[in-house]
């Protein structure tokens, strides 16, 4: 029985969003990443309707499988982006977890009044987005076969 073409696309969206093995074109990380906020941002839409009655514990198992979901993708796609461009997973930490974690400790020293060191890291978070942006979604990447598979 060969596959229908619907299915194979349906398996490719899901290896897009949740698989790690192999490469990623510019455009695919772009449609990657757009898909993933878009499933975010649905269930973020029927979360509360989805947990009512069911108190704070409903509230938090709903944002920890949202929360982890976007992870999740995100991971993935960008992982296959580095990929491409010839680094291995580990450089996940720089380009996806440093941005945002540089944000929200900068987010933490605002809040609690102390200025300076808010400024700096909003500023190095600020420049690690357009580093990883550039890096990621605007440089190509690495021409013909990688250690990662064939060029995507």
């Amino acid at each position: 029985m060969t596959e229908t073409p619907a299915r194979r696309r349906f398996r490719a969206l899901i290896n897009l969003l949740f698989g790690y093995d192999g490469r990623l074109s510019r455009l695919y990380y772009w449609l990657g990443l757009a898909a993933a906020w878009a499933i975010t941002v649905f269930f973020a839409a029927i979360a509360e309707d989805v947990t009512a009655g069911t108190g704070d514990i409903g509230r938090y198992v709903v944002f920890v499988f949202i929360v982890g979901s976007l992870v999740w993708m995100h991971s993935a796609v960008t992982i296959k982006r580095l990929h491409d461009r010839g680094h291995s997973a580990v450089w996940y930490l720089v380009y996806g977890i440093a941005p945002p974690a540089l944000f929200i400790a900068a987010t933490y020293f605002y809040t609690n009044g102390t200025l300076a060191p808010a400024s700096i890291l909003y500023v190095l978070s600020f420049a690690g987005l357009i580093w990883v942006i550039i890096e990621l979604g605007i440089l190509p990447g690495t021409a013909g076969p990688n250690r990662y598979g064939p060029a995507p």
